[in-house]
């Protein structure tokens, strides 16, 4: 049961785009370990300003 929960919290967590940050932590610890890490609130506030930048859909 503990198991399932787990698989589910994962998979919630990647939908929502919750565990973006955690990947860009490992990614960015990965490739520039020598750089300072974006704290999650400029990390948040970059990838809503990306997003406002590039839409990928348009509701009209």
């Amino acid at each position: 049961m503990r198991r399932a929960l787990a698989a589910l919290r994962w998979y919630f967590r990647e939908l929502s785009g919750e565990a973006e940050y955690d990947h860009y932590v490992d990614r960015h610890r990965r490739l520039h370990p020598e750089q300072p890490l974006m704290t999650r609130r400029e990390f948040e506030h970059c990838r809503t300003d990306r997003r406002d930048e590039t839409p990928t859909a348009s509701c009209c």
